[in-house]
Parts: C-alpha cells; structure tokens; sequence
C-alpha cells in the first residue's frame, strides 16, 4: 500500500513542474509583447495602392498637393490615439486630402500648451498640446485646430 501514495507524490511533482513551466512560458511571451515597439497604425502594405500619406514635418505648413487638407498628428501605441486613428483610416477611404504625422518622429515640432495657431507660417512653430490632434490647413495657415477625440470625430464625419 505504501507504494500507492510515493506515485501519487511523483504525480504532484510532475504537475506542479508543469504548471511552474507554463507560468515561466506566459511571463516570456507576456515580456515579449510589452517589449515590442507597437505597430504604426498607419503603417503603409506594400505595395498598397491607397496608402496613408505621411508628411514630412517639413511640409506640413506646405502641401505640394493641395490648398486645403488635414494634418492628423499621432503616437503608435497612445491608447488616446486608438479611436481616433480609426476614424481617420474610414475618412481617408474616402479622400485623399488629409496627412498622417507621427509624433515620434518629430524634430523641431514642440508639445507644449502654448499655441497661437492663427499667426503660424513656419512649421517649427507648431505647437502640438497633445495627441491625437488634427489641425486643417488653408493656403498655408493653420485654420482650424481639434484636440478633442469627439471634435476630430465630428470633423471627419
């Protein structure tokens, strides 16, 4: 009889090993993902016809294509950002006059609560208070400025 219970303690062994694998396993992959820089969600296919157009900070003051477009500024992985990229993927299905401009890759662009958009020429004038916003461009100037997720839904109905 005593054998009986030494296998059903190298039974527990085993299981409680296992589990202690599986949980090693979860934290590996769960420390992985976290790790990972998060996808841009406006990250072109290859060889995608209609594709996001991203815009040189450079040029944001400064559409070669049109007089009058939206610049949508935003992070990968800001979960603010997460609705309102969204509804910028549905509105630019439709057209064509509107840029994307991650944060992260900005140089000269400043974040910051100041932001007297209507003297604007220069783009190293930009002020971005936070993301996500969407400012629209008339012949050069800044004309309009959303910083609020339902304003920048509103606008791009």
């Amino acid at each position: 009889e005593p054998i009986v219970g030494v296998n059903v303690m190298e039974k527990s062994k085993k299981t409680l090993k296992m589990i202690g694998i599986c949980i090693i396993g979860l934290v590996i992959v769960v420390a992985v993902n976290m790790l990972k820089k998060p996808e841009d969600p406006f990250k072109n296919a290859d060889g995608a016809k209609l594709g996001y157009q991203h815009v040189e900070e450079s040029n944001i003051l400064n559409s070669k294509d049109y007089d009058s477009y939206y610049v949508y500024f935003y992070e990968t992985g800001n979960e603010k950002c997460k609705d309102t990229n969204e509804v910028v993927k549905s509105y630019v299905r439709g057209k064509s006059s509107i840029y994307v401009f991650n944060m992260e890759e900005a140089k000269d662009i400043k974040t910051g609560k100041d932001f007297d958009y209507k003297n604007i020429t220069d783009y190293k004038d930009i002020t971005v208070k936070q993301v996500p916003m969407l400012i629209h461009v008339e012949n050069k100037k800044i004309d309009h400025v959303y910083y609020k997720a339902s304003d920048i839904k509103k606008v791009l109905d």
